[in-house]
């Protein structure tokens, strides 16, 4: 199954990818595509389960109200009230290891890991995620960042 194509911009953040030539919006079947949407989308407060009428609610797609399977996307926003140290780059690791875990569960990876750096004075998280296939073929890292700063608020 397909999901939108997504592609890194020249500034490092992620955008839909669009064919120019057909008008229309592409779509992938990449593993790494995967990872950034799993990663990437923040699913509804954990305390809120599916009930979709209940406010306030951060994140989550409309139709997790409606499927008892699973979540789309993760609780990386759970990490981001916080001050960026050493104990947040660990929690981190885990709540991206945990918005990944159905790869592991659908057969699609024997496993998933995420490794995390803390570099300099800039606030900035960098993740490596390797995805091991069923096979036991390992994937190349997957490199993100995370300005801390720009979780203010979130």
């Amino acid at each position: 199954m397909s999901d939108l194509a997504l592609f890194r911009r020249s500034d490092g953040y992620f955008d839909l990818d669009f064919d120019k030539s057909r008008g229309d919006l592409l779509t992938s079947d990449t593993i790494e595509n995967a990872v950034i949407i799993s990663i990437g989308t923040y699913a509804r407060e954990r305390k809120l389960g599916r009930n979709a009428n209940l406010k306030p609610c951060v994140g989550g797609w409309w139709g997790d109200a409606l499927d008892d399977k699973g979540v789309l996307g993760g609780y990386l926003y759970e990490a981001f009230p916080g001050k960026l140290t050493a104990s947040t780059a660990k929690s981190v690791e885990n709540l991206v290891k945990e918005s990944l875990q159905w790869m592991i569960d659908d057969g699609v990876a024997k496993s998933v890991d995420c490794s995390s750096n803390i570099i300099n004075e800039d606030n900035v998280l960098t993740l490596s995620v390797v995805v091991t296939r069923p096979d036991g073929k390992k994937e190349d890292p997957f490199l993100y960042e995370l300005k801390w700063k720009a979780t203010d608020g979130i």
